[in-house]
């Protein structure tokens, strides 16, 4: 059975200084629209260094929105409003998985609001964590033999910025929904439409490097133990896996947050805090040590500009799951005022949250079935 090595972060970096944090759905937008709009509309810090950076720094938020701009279809208008998803439905003017469908359970939308909700998500959490991964493949990522899989890789966002700084290895994102780019991106990169929990098109021992984040919405409780026994047996003995998560339990949280958000989870037989599920099968199916990170991340004001973000990308999620209140008996007339109300009521206690990453090495023995 593999042993858990927890390190604990007490204090996440910080964004020192953004002049305009209240409109990241518009900016996408119109970067997404208007590659030449102003670079001055957004500036912020390095958390290692403390140097300004502006949009136009190879470091910065604009060089990631610069990266995605370049491979269209990931946002391709025809593509997302397409008949062809046979599991998918328009609601209104949303698109979502349909419903009642074995082994389909991703319960936001998937249109170009939230792909670019992914997309905000995807580069907090890269300046959050200062980097990608967290296990050590760097000595891997320089290699042409390297395999390297993105389970549930949605608008492609990390394969997209990995495969373009590691030009050499050969990438592959799956997603039950193919919001990634069908035709333009790096050479290096294959995208295919799967779902890991029907189990994934590939050999055993195919890949030297195995990825999957931000899966608490798409599995259920007992969805875990396939995901991860499935992620592994398609890892090579040697080789790594890396499973990032938040914890979606609030430190000091308030009455209103503990009765208003997260109730439709018990309808939905999922839950919030996926840390002790990840822990508990990686350890079920791998003889390997789980190393183990986790970063405490503020949700509003009160941890400054990163908590100011972070409180944006919260609320953006939470008015995403409209469908999913309404279909859990939840009465959403009211919806977006709750959420504005949780929100002030996390920042006014000055609430955090948890975001995880576990990693490990694939046993050279045979790992229990």
């Amino acid at each position: 059975m593999g042993k858990s090595n927890s390190k604990s972060i007490q204090s996440s970096p910080s964004l020192s200084s953004i002049s305009s944090v209240t409109s990241i759905p518009r900016l996408l937008k119109t970067h997404r629209q208007n590659k030449s709009s102003s670079s001055s509309a957004l500036t912020y810090f390095s958390s290692s260094s403390s140097t300004q950076l502006s949009l136009n720094s190879p470091n910065s938020l604009n060089s990631h929105l610069e990266i995605m701009s370049q491979y269209p279809s990931s946002l391709n208008e025809n593509l997302l409003n397409s008949d062809d998803f046979d599991i998918c439905q328009y609601i209104g003017d949303r698109k979502y998985c349909k419903s009642g469908i074995e082994d389909v359970n991703y319960v936001y939308p998937v249109d170009d609001d939230e792909v670019d909700r992914c997309q905000m998500q995807h580069f907090l959490m890269k300046h959050i964590w200062e980097g990608n991964f967290s296990a050590p493949v760097e000595e891997l990522l320089s290699s042409y033999d390297t395999k390297i899989l993105d389970i549930g890789c949605g608008s492609g966002a990390w394969i997209l910025e990995m495969a373009t700084e590691y030009p050499r290895p050969q990438f592959v994102g799956i997603d039950i929904v193919p919001l990634y780019p069908s035709e333009i991106h790096p050479t290096n990169v294959k995208f295919r439409q799967a779902n890991v929990l029907t189990g994934l098109p590939f050999e055993d021992e195919t890949f030297d490097f195995v990825y999957m984040r931000f899966m608490t919405f798409a599995f259920t409780i007992n969805d875990w133990e396939r995901a991860i026994k499935e992620a592994l047996r398609v890892t090579k003995k040697g080789g790594y896996v890396e499973i990032m998560e938040t914890d979606f339990r609030w430190y000091n949280e308030g009455p209103f947050d503990k009765t208003s958000i997260g109730k439709f989870l018990q309808t939905q037989n999922m839950d919030l805090i996926a840390s002790p599920l990840i822990t508990k099968y990686l350890n079920k199916f791998s003889n390997s040590e789980i190393k183990h990170e986790e970063r405490k991340i503020a949700i509003g004001e009160w941890g400054g500009k990163l908590g100011k973000l972070y409180r944006e990308l919260y609320g953006w999620a939470s008015r995403n799951l409209r469908k999913v209140i309404t279909d859990s008996g939840i009465n959403d007339t009211n919806w977006d005022h709750t959420v504005e109300i949780c929100l002030k009521q996390l920042n006014e206690l000055r609430a955090y949250d948890e975001i995880h990453r576990f990693w490990i090495v694939k046993s050279l023995e045979t790992e229990e079935e």
